[in-house]
């Protein structure tokens, strides 16, 4: 995610959601995507960048829980928050799916982003501007105004 090079032409847009982005667990690492992204875009296109914001009174919903079924076939999806180390900026998870019979189990670590952190980080890679701001429904037509208590943004940023 953080050094790649696809040849040819560039792109009108690219987009990482479901909080992909905060697997880079350094502000290096995310500055090194943001701009590795920039390059491979061409001027004034978009980059959608969905994830999960840290608010400060803290994370209000500590388990996630979906449920899907096709046929004789139920897939479980459960998301539990562990652990969230202000000081180190990093949320343990532990992720359970499972589907049919078959159980699938694991515990990883995701950089943590006050609304404030997030903002700072764009600034420093100095590559995209925010243009409009959404929650996790994606709807183009409600823009959200976000604050420092936001639990969640999809950033639609515009390449400098």
């Amino acid at each position: 995610m953080t050094r790649f090079n696809i040849s040819g032409p560039k792109f009108d847009g690219a987009f990482c959601t479901v909080d992909t982005f905060r697997h880079l667990l350094t502000d290096e690492e995310a500055i090194s995507h943001l701009r590795n992204i920039s390059c491979h875009l061409k001027k004034n296109s978009i980059y959608v960048l969905g994830l999960h914001l840290l608010p400060w009174q803290g994370i209000k919903q500590k388990v996630h829980r979906w449920q899907g079924s096709r046929g004789k076939l139920t897939v479980l999806s459960s998301i539990i928050v562990l652990d969230v180390n202000r000081r180190r900026r990093e949320e343990t998870l532990n992720y359970t799916l499972r589907a049919g019979k078959q159980k699938y189990q694991s515990v990883y670590k995701l950089r943590t982003y006050t609304l404030s952190q997030f903002q700072a980080l764009l600034d420093k890679a100095g590559c995209f501007g925010i243009k409009s701001v959404y929650n996790l429904d994606y709807d183009q037509n409600q823009p959200v105004q976000l604050n420092e208590d936001s639990e969640e943004a999809v950033y639609l940023l515009g390449n400098k």
